[in-house]
C-alpha cells in the first residue's frame, strides 16, 4: 500500500462525506425484510403473519443498501519496530467507537492493517 502522504486529495472523504454516507445508511425502507414477511403470510396465513408484513412497512433497517463505509485512522507509531505493540492505540480506538455505536456489533465487520 502507499503511504498516506503520497495519496491523491480523492482517496480521502472528509468527516462532512462520512456524515452523509452514515446518515444515509441509518434509515431506510427494508424491502428485503417486507419481501420475507409477505412471503411467510403467503406460506402460512395468520393474524400473526399478516400483521406482521404489515409492521414491515414501517420498520426501518440500518444501511439497507449495503453501504460500507471505510474509515482509515493514521497516527504516529510508538516506536520504529511497531506502530503499537500493545495494542493502546486499538483500544483507545475500540472504546470511542464503542461509545458511539452502542457496542452492538451493527452487523459491520472490522479490520486492523499496520502499513508504512
Amino acid at each position: 500500500l502507499p503511504r498516506r502522504q503520497d495519496l491523491p486529495e480523492e482517496a480521502f472523504l472528509s468527516s462532512a462525506q462520512l456524515r452523509r454516507i452514515e446518515q444515509s445508511a441509518r434509515l431506510g425502507f427494508n424491502s428485503a425484510g417486507s419481501g420475507e414477511a409477505f412471503e411467510r403470510f403467503i406460506k402460512e396465513p395468520s393474524p400473526s403473519s399478516f400483521l406482521g408484513f404489515i409492521a414491515s412497512f414501517f420498520g426501518r433497517k440500518r444501511n439497507p443498501d449495503g453501504l460500507l463505509p471505510i474509515i482509515s485512522v493514521s497516527y504516529c507509531w510508538l516506536e520504529a519496530a511497531h506502530p503499537d505493540r500493545e495494542g493502546r492505540q486499538l483500544q483507545l480506538l475500540s472504546r470511542k467507537l464503542r461509545g458511539l455505536y452502542g457496542g452492538g456489533g451493527g452487523g459491520g465487520g472490522g479490520s486492523t492493517t499496520a502499513c508504512s
